[in-house]
């Protein structure tokens, strides 16, 4: 096997061990050593593949928080009225693989708007906040949301349903289950946003 082959793959090990770490203990309570001692390597091996612990997260979570943004840009292209469209993009949001590692790191995700990483966490996050947007014009074209409201700040306001603290206290408790969830959501969003 060759060295970049190799290199790969145990680039994927510590990847996915860091990853289940990160689930099981936070992001300040995580150590690099946690890795090397459940892979039995040594921290210098990892230290060759992400120099620090914000290199490492970040190269977990961005590729989640891509997925998210394509999949959300997909959305306004489809035939699909502006109500379903909105209730399919808090469905996607809800269950991307970003919100539930999100729901699992969210005090410790801020780290990486504040580190050298920001600025394509800024740069994503936007893309996102666009293809809400992008969503929300259509909801303007059919009539359906109110002209006076901002559609920049309505698209924020979506993003928030990625804050994972409603959804942890009422959908992994068990109160309430994932589709009622999403469609309480899409109904509030839907209430204040829309014409009387």
């Amino acid at each position: 096997m060759s060295k970049e082959k190799k290199f790969q793959l145990r680039n994927q090990k510590i990847l996915t061990t860091a990853e289940n770490i990160l689930k099981e203990k936070g992001y300040y309570r995580f150590k690099i050593s946690d890795i090397s001692e459940e892979l039995d390597i040594a921290k210098g091996t990892i230290y060759n593949h992400y120099p620090s612990k914000e290199d490492l997260l970040f190269t977990i979570i961005y590729p989640k928080f891509q997925h998210l943004r394509d999949t959300l840009q997909k959305i306004p292209l489809s035939n699909l009225p502006f109500k379903k469209q909105l209730q399919q993009a808090v469905q996607i949001a809800l269950e991307s693989d970003y919100h539930q590692f999100l729901k699992l790191t969210y005090s410790d995700i801020a780290v990486l708007f504040q580190e050298k990483n920001q600025k394509e966490m800024i740069s994503i996050q936007e893309e996102t906040i666009q293809a809400f947007k992008e969503i929300l014009v259509r909801g303007v074209n059919e009539g359906i949301i109110r002209k006076e409201l901002s559609l920049a700040f309505l698209s924020h306001q979506i993003l928030i349903l990625l804050d994972p603290l409603l959804n942890s206290l009422l959908v992994d408790s068990g109160k309430m289950g994932k589709e009622e969830f999403t469609q309480q959501t899409t109904e509030i969003l839907l209430y204040g946003m829309t014409k009387g």
